[in-house]
Order: C-alpha cells, then structure tokens, then sequence
C-alpha cells in the first residue's frame, strides 16, 4: 500500500512539475525540428464545444506544445526501433540512413476531379502543348532501401492509371525508367522526401529530350556542394536520423558571366531578386528552401534567354530544383503552386502569350492533391 502511495505521490509530483514548466516556457509557434507551424490555444466557444472541435483542436494543442517534445518523440522513435519496429508516421527506416515516405493511397475522387481539370485545360488552349511530369518517391525507385517485410502502394499502377485518364491530351514524361537507370545513385535525400538535385538533373533531361529543347546552347554545368549539414522534413517527421546531415548541391557553369541571367518576381510578396537561390535559407532547418526560396502562389522568372518562348509550369516543391536548369531555353517561365493559388489561370495564359504548359509533381503530392481542379476551373 506504501508503495502504491509512493507511486501515485512521484507521478502527480512530475505532473505537476510537466505543468509548470509548460506554463512557464509558453506556447511555441514554429517547431525548426519538425519544420511545421504549431498547434496554438483554440479559442473556447459554445459552438465549438458542442460540436467536438474544441476538444479536438485542444488535443492536438497540447500535443504540439507538451514540453520536450522533440526529445519524447525522438526517444519513442529509438524506442520503437528496439522493439523492431521500422515505421513512424509514415515513414520508413530503410537501409544506410534512408528515410523513405509511404506511398501514399490515392483520394481517387479529388484525383479523377483533378484528372477531368487538366483535360479540359488541355481542350480550352488546343494549340498550346501541354506536358505531364510525375516524379516517383524513393520507395518506389529505391525500394531495396527499405526495411524488410515492408509493404508499399504500387505507385507504377497509380501512375499507369494516370497516364491511360490523360490520354492524348497531354504527353508523358517517362521520368520513372530515367532514375531507374541511375538508382544506384544518390537521387534521394536520405533524410528529406525530395530528390536531389542530380536527380533533378537526370529529370532534367528526359524532360528536354521530350521537349526537344535545344539543350546544345546550354553551358556544360557542374555540381557545387552549398551546404553539408541538410537534415529534412523525415527526419523530423519520423524521429529517426535526427543527427545525420547530408549535402545539398547546385549546378552551375564555369564561366558565369556568360550564363543565362535571371530576374525573379514573387508576385504576390511584390519582391524582385536577381537569382533562383536564397542562400539565408541554409542557415534555417528547412534549407531545401535555398530553391527559389520556398513555395509560393506565383512566380514570374524573366530570362536573358535566345528565346520568345514562355512556359507555364503547375508544380510542387519537386519542381523547385528543376527549374535552374531550364532557364536557357525560355524568355520567361510562369510558375504556379496550387496549394497558394487563387487568382484567374486564364489571364495569366493570355497576358503572358504562355507557349507550352508544363504539370511537373512528386506522385505522393499529384494523389493527394485537393487544389488543382479548383485553379483550373476559376474564372
């Protein structure tokens, strides 16, 4: 009975002590660890409480602003890995550091609204060629990095199902073979879900070959290490590799005052800069925002290119490490994130004399997507 009390006396003690230091420390609103904005205190209102959205907004709330949280959620993470479990939150402990994203389940009803979207965007500007790039995730190319007994979605079936709903409308950029022949090779981050920038290059170049870009007027480039202290969003998402840093590369031409020059205008922040890179990301945790910046709604690259021509192109965050390599073959490429979007699709077609579209997305994101119908469709 002592013994009981004794422990019932330890735990309130602790309780109490949890709530006082929360308390005292104060809400967070950015988590660098997790790279994500926090949960904060939800407003207590009559409605909210009768419908359940209270309580369920203040449990993920207490959730994000527990006191120690990255150190509990790496330690169940190790936790988990000593009792043989390879998983957390989506995420896999694959072999030599890879951390590989589940395939995700497609939202076949947003997918096939999106699908039906993007055909008749196709049909309202007939002349305009118009291309489809989906990007495979690591557990698809390099699945032999995953844990053993690990279960996936086929995401090949997913992107044939894809490719068969498009039809002619659009052609397909068979990116999937391109990294199959390199997949021995570093085309993933370890700790991040995006590709590389090398594999953004060998993307690069299947896309120029279906494009027939001219890509002999392009400088011979070579990769330069920015940084080599990258831990990305798995690694925070999952608990796992929290430690281990990896290097971002960019690729750039010897002779730079010959290179292509560039003005990018994010549209909607009304700021103007003279490069595709923002180096200040590096000093934050989320440094795969060295590309362009971030994701954001609109923006407007002009180029010094020999060339009149001018590329939309609809993306995610895939695409943001692409894009470098095409600027030598258009005056101006439109780029546009849906997720940020809201503005009319039509004027910037029009007002931009747009020569070719391009859909350039990771599978995970294309699957999942609530927002492409929605742009496509505003007038």
């Amino acid at each position: 009975m002592q013994r009981n009390k004794f422990i019932a006396l330890v735990f309130l003690l602790m309780l109490g002590i949890i709530c006082v230091v929360n308390v005292a420390t104060g809400d967070r609103k950015f988590s660098e660890k997790e790279n994500r904005a926090l949960e904060q205190r939800p407003q207590l209102t009559l409605s909210g409480i009768e419908s359940g959205r209270w309580m369920e907004q203040y449990e993920s709330y207490v959730s994000d602003q527990f006191t120690g949280r990255d150190f509990w959620v790496s330690l169940k993470s190790n936790l988990d890995l000593l009792s043989g479990k390879c998983k957390s939150n989506g995420v896999f402990k694959g072999k030599d550091h890879y951390l590989l994203e589940d395939i995700a389940t497609p939202d076949e009803t947003q997918m096939n609204a999106n699908l039906t979207a993007m055909k008749e965007f196709q049909q309202t500007y007939k002349d305009i060629p118009m291309y489809m790039m989906l990007v495979p995730d690591a557990a698809n190319i390099q699945a032999d990095k995953l844990p053993k007994h690990a279960v996936t979605e086929d995401q090949n079936q997913q992107f044939t199902q894809i490719k068969d709903t498009l039809g002619d409308s659009f052609q397909w950029i068979n990116v999937t073979d391109a990294l199959n022949k390199h997949k021995s090779e570093d085309l993933y981050y370890r700790t991040d879900h995006h590709w590389t920038t090398l594999g953004a290059y060998y993307g690069y170049q299947e896309l120029a070959a279906s494009m027939k870009l001219d890509t002999g007027k392009q400088q011979e480039l070579k990769p330069y290490a920015v940084t080599t202290e990258f831990n990305g969003t798995l690694s925070s998402t999952s608990g796992y590799e929290t430690s281990y840093e990896e290097p971002i590369y960019i690729y750039a031409p010897d002779d730079l005052e010959k290179a292509t020059q560039v003005v990018v205008n994010n549209v909607n922040e009304k700021k103007k800069t003279g490069t595709l890179y923002d180096t200040s990301k590096l000093k934050g945790k989320d440094k795969y925002a060295l590309f362009l910046g971030g994701n954001y709604p609109m923006l407007d690259i002009r180029t010094t290119a020999d060339s009149t021509d001018r590329l939309l192109i609809f993306k995610d965050s895939y695409a943001n490490s692409l894009i470098p390599f095409l600027t030598d073959y258009y005056r101006e490429i439109i780029v546009i994130d849906p997720r940020y979007y809201y503005d009319n699709i039509k004027d910037v077609m029009e007002e931009n004399k747009i020569t070719s579209v391009l859909f350039l997305y990771n599978g995970n994101t294309f699957v999942k997507d609530n927002s492409i119908s929605g742009v496509l469709q505003n007038d």
